[in-house]
């Protein structure tokens, strides 16, 4: 939000440079994004009068252009000009040669043999605004002839972008900035006058005001204003608002607009005339309902929305925009002025609902004033009257069946003490609070706080305490080491478990990735079986591409791969741990997985060895990891969930037949809906089941002190069905304690097709170092053991 520090200056009388009142906001928790000059770039530019339009000199790039006679009051200069609001007694942004613009210096041209001295400027050759069309910048007919236009129209400022917080709307207006620098420097907060004169004729006689949605809309006010002629903004409230960047349209807009910049209360100006009976009825649209708004679209609406209409049609949105069947144009000249409450909720899901953001919505949807639209209301009544020579009828309509009731709070001094470690002295804090619109009382030694309105963010003691230490300076707070005790925490088993998860998984080579918990409706098709229930679907979704509910523990991941993909990373492992959500008999679910997804090489590439592919058994190995890494052990099992290839899927389950884990390779047709063209293979982990199954308990070896002796063995397979797990359980049976370590480092295949396997055998004691004997009558235990045993020959024997 663009915040002009002049307009700031003119509420709150602080000497504060832009940047150094920026420091002081943001020190005090209010963001404070960027500082910048309203007019960068423009020097020497002044206001100039036409004095006549002498003759036309042809046409220029669709303008007609003149030769104009111009004075600032010092001289006279001899301008070309296309503007088509060129006329003469027009005072206007003039650049005398010698000026500069934002797009460079001004000089003496020849424009159709004729010499032009200057320009008269839009503004956008200003550099103000996007406008240019309408002409040059037009001022006020009083403006002094001569006067430096950066003064004159007060651009020699700068403006504050600042970005709030959603709790804190009260900052959304200059009066709210304002209100926080008087708190920070203890200087007088001035509000905007409101000096309104009413006619005799009363407003209830003049209109009517029905509320039938009291809950969506708590409050909501109107004032007639009557006799009002639409135009142009005066010159400095037009400045102002492009400052904002918004853009002028009209007198009588343009005071809703600068009101709601001032007091933060979006208003809307209906014309009178288009208001059916002049009764304004707010209530819930029908289903399917059509109203075309400002914009000039046509809204289909339904009952969960919020509409001001009249007693035939609807003339607007509420709290987002007006209807173009109601709006204020240059013939209009009675205005029914709106000024309401509603409630946040409402306008958030019919702004989105409908894609429709407005400055309005933005406000409403972080809440209101619900006392302050009053002020408001009156403020712009005031400023239309001024402008628009309108007259205000007396009184409001103001239907506001339940009033709030004032809120306190306590705030005990101690309490700041208990709590930051450190509290000013009970003045300063009154002063801090007074400063930020926070009535006190005393109660012995400690306060009473009256909460305005306007802070609907404060709801607690300790709320108070923040206000309080927020201003009085978080740098006054003293380092020192605390007194407490420090307590162990306890995760819970859930987040324990992730992090074993994480760190087998990270250790494994694999990177986390964090993807949202919506997917595709196409995806959840091709990742669901016949046997699935209907996903559960989002009622108000982002877009039509993330309307559902993730039901399936890949869809998420599958995504990152395919975005990994399309940027040329061809070497992709991947895990995430995250929830599905599936619907089930006794109402949702939400399943907690782990999972894992392979593509292209099995390792970067290195100069030792050859580039190798994943498989399938990449993802069954990590799958075994993450079960080893949780302490617990799968057995074989078939696969049960959806989009894997039948013919390459797997799954580890319980003896009892609970599945643990899956993996496989993912099938075609779904790589297909993501756009993958390279194989991708997949695991997932069941982290509830995990957490469910009997954990094999932990057990504390210490580091060793003797040596490890290490031996080679290999074994030549003579039965085709005998596999190297029956092999390796026969060596750790036959070796004993001694064996702390087993490790295959070489397979091939014989001539006549046996298969050969060798193995790496880590021997060593906890109580001495190993003889040379003790291993070799160990190893020799091994060989005659699983020889007599298995089909298996030595190699080499």
């Amino acid at each position: 939000m663009k915040i002009p520090y002049g307009w700031v200056r003119e509420l709150v009388a602080v000497e504060l440079s832009a940047a150094e009142a920026a420091d002081r906001l943001i020190n005090a928790g209010l963001e404070v994004a960027g500082v910048t000059p309203i007019a960068p770039g423009l020097r020497g530019v002044v206001v100039g009068e036409i004095e006549a339009v002498e003759r036309e000199l042809g046409e220029s790039q669709g303008h007609r252009l003149a030769l104009c006679r111009v004075t600032t009051g010092a001289g006279r200069y001899t301008v070309v000009c296309g503007a088509p609001n060129a006329r003469p007694g027009l005072r206007a942004a003039f650049a005398p040669p010698g000026a500069t613009l934002p797009g460079g210096p001004v000089t003496v041209a020849r424009i159709r043999g004729v010499e032009s001295e200057g320009m008269l400027c839009s503004e956008l050759e200003l550099g103000l605004g996007d406008e240019h069309e309408a002409g040059v910048l037009a001022l006020d007919p009083d403006a002094p002839l001569g006067a430096d236009l950066l003064r004159h129209l007060a651009l020699d400022d700068a403006v504050l972008e600042i970005e709030i917080t959603p709790n804190r709307p009260d900052c959304l207006s200059v009066l709210g900035v304002a209100r926080e620098l008087a708190a920070l420097t203890g200087a007088r907060l001035t509000p905007p006058a409101i000096a309104l004169k009413e006619a005799d004729e009363p407003a209830e006689a003049l209109a009517r005001v029905r509320v039938e949605a009291v809950d969506l809309c708590p409050r909501y006010t109107v004032r007639v204003v009557t006799g009002v002629t639409v135009g142009p903004s005066p010159a400095w409230m037009a400045a102002r608002l492009r400052a904002c960047g918004l853009r002028p349209i009209s007198n009588v807009v343009d005071v809703t607009n600068y009101v709601m910049w001032e007091h933060g209360q979006p208003l809307h100006a209906f014309d009178a005339a288009t208001v059916a009976d002049r009764t304004i009825v707010v209530r819930r649209a029908g289903a399917g309902e059509r109203l075309t708004t400002l914009d000039g679209q046509v809204r289909t609406l339904d009952p969960s929305m919020l509409l001001i209409a009249d007693r035939t049609r609807p003339i607007g949105l509420a709290g987002v925009m007006g209807g173009a069947s109601s709006e204020v144009t240059a013939g209009t000249t009675g205005v029914l002025l709106e000024s309401a409450y509603f409630q946040a909720a409402s306008v958030r899901r019919t702004s989105r609902a409908l894609g429709l953001r407005t400055d309005a919505a933005y406000r409403f949807e972080r809440g209101a004033d619900i006392e302050g639209l009053a002020d408001a209301s009156a403020r712009a009544a005031q400023l239309i009257a001024e402008l628009a020579g309108g007259v205000v009828s007396r009184g409001v309509l103001d239907a506001y069946p339940a009033p709030r009731p004032p809120r306190r709070l306590p705030l005990r001094m101690a309490r700041v003490r208990r709590v930051v470690g450190i509290a000013p002295p009970r003045d300063e804090a009154r002063r801090i609070l007074g400063g930020l619109g926070l009535p006190t009382r005393e109660r012995g030694e400690d306060l009473e706080v009256e909460i305005p309105s306007f802070r609907r963010d404060l709801t607690l003691e300790d709320d108070l305490v923040e206000e309080i230490i927020r201003v009085w300076g978080y740098d006054r707070i003293p380092s020192v080491t605390s007194p407490s005790s420090v307590r162990l925490v306890t995760l819970p088993a859930s987040v324990r478990q992730a992090d074993a998860v994480r760190r087998a998984l990270v250790g494994a080579g694999l990177v986390e990735v964090v993807t949202y918990s919506f997917t595709d409706p196409a995806h959840a098709l091709a990742l669901r079986s016949a046997d699935d229930k209907e996903p559960i679907e989002l009622v108000n979704p982002l877009s039509q591409e993330a309307a559902l509910l993730s039901p399936h523990p890949l869809a998420g991941l599958l995504g990152a791969v395919a975005t990994n993909l399309r940027r040329q990373q061809t070497a992709v492992r991947l895990f995430e741990i995250g929830k599905t959500y599936l619907r089930a008999d006794e109402g949702p679910r939400e399943p907690r997985w782990a999972a894992i997804a392979l593509t292209g090489l099995r390792a970067e590439p290195a100069w030792y060895r050859p580039p190798e592919a994943a498989d399938v058994y990449d993802a069954k190995g990590l799958a075994e990891h993450v079960l080893d890494a949780l302490g617990v052990e799968g057995v074989p099992a078939p696969g049960r969930l959806a989009g894997f290839e039948p013919d390459a899927h797997g799954a580890l389950a319980l003896p009892d037949g609970v599945v643990l884990a899956e993996f496989g390779e993912v099938a075609a047709d779904v790589r297909a809906r993501f756009d993958i063209d390279a194989p991708v293979f997949a695991a997932v982990v069941a982290l509830d089941a995990v957490a469910a199954a009997p954990a094999r308990p932990a057990r504390y070896e210490p580091l060793p002190r003797y040596p490890a002796v290490q031996r080679d063995l290999a074994f030549v397979l003579d039965d085709a069905d005998l596999t190297a797990a029956q092999v390796q359980a026969a060596v750790r049976v036959a070796a004993g304690p001694l064996l702390r370590d087993l490790t295959v480092f070489d397979v091939f295949r014989l001539p006549d097709g046996r298969r050969s396997v060798a193995w790496r055998l880590t021997f060593q004691a906890d109580d001495r170092t190993l003889t040379d004997d003790e291993v070799n009558a160990t190893h020799a235990r091994i060989v005659a053991r699983v020889t007599a045993d298995l089909r298996v020959t030595l190699r080499g024997a």
